[in-house]
């Protein structure tokens, strides 16, 4: 479901879909982190001499590609911040930073859950060294391997069940492979854009009734069971 909302500051109405994209993709350019669209970063990846002499063709279109996937990925799971539902899956597998991720998939049996405790915590490490963190500016490279490892690990697990590559597997590689460059594009827009988040939501109508009738009910059952 398409996230609408109105900028603070200029009262236009956006998608968060479309307002993080738009900021994504600009970081990405003003920080030297240019795209290759349809780049295939595994493509050549443990390929030896011989194979890419007799593929230097392939090797060649592959890296004039541009990793829309990446940039799509990103731009959905900062607008997923804004979604309540979507914090339901962090509540449950996310661990501190310093704790390992990994002992909570041991104790995960289906193959599925151990995918979704390792991309969640991908995820987390991705969107806070790169905007949340308070320290982000003064971080440098600390945890980026961690954060490439669990993305690798989340890759491996749904590779697992769907016994073999996928999209979006190849995009865990991806991420996992350029975890700090992604990191940097974050921190970038971070610093770039002095109201990233600065927006709100209109409420329709009838939730507007809602909230009225509950705050209403809250009210009432404060004054009722106050002293008399």
């Amino acid at each position: 479901m398409v996230e609408k909302f109105t900028h603070l500051d200029t009262s236009d109405v956006d998608t968060t879909e479309s307002f993080f994209s738009d900021r994504f993709l600009r970081a990405r350019m003003d920080s030297g982190c240019s795209s290759n669209e349809g780049f295939d970063l595994i493509f050549e990846k443990d390929r030896d001499i011989e194979w890419q002499d007799r593929h230097w063709k392939e090797v060649k279109a592959n890296q004039l590609k541009y990793d829309e996937d990446v940039n799509q990925y990103i731009t959905l799971t900062l607008s997923d911040l804004v979604k309540p539902k979507s914090q339901a899956l962090a509540n449950k597998y996310l661990v501190s930073m310093e704790a390992d991720a990994g002992q909570l998939v041991v104790e995960e049996g289906e193959r599925s859950k151990k995918f979704i405790a390792y991309r969640v915590n991908a995820d987390f490490f991705l969107i806070n060294l790169g905007l949340f963190h308070p320290d982000t500016n003064i971080l440098g490279d600390a945890y980026i391997d961690k954060g490439g490892y669990y993305y690798s690990s989340a890759a491996t697990s749904l590779k697992e069940v769907f016994g073999g590559r996928s999209s979006l597997s190849d995009t865990m590689e991806k991420l996992s492979c350029q975890f700090g460059k992604y990191v940097k594009i974050l921190r970038h827009m971070k610093n770039s854009e002095d109201n990233f988040l600065s927006f709100h939501f209109k409420f329709s109508k009838p939730e507007i009734e809602t909230l009225e009738r509950t705050l209403a009910d809250q009210s009432a059952h404060r004054k009722n069971s106050g002293p008399n």
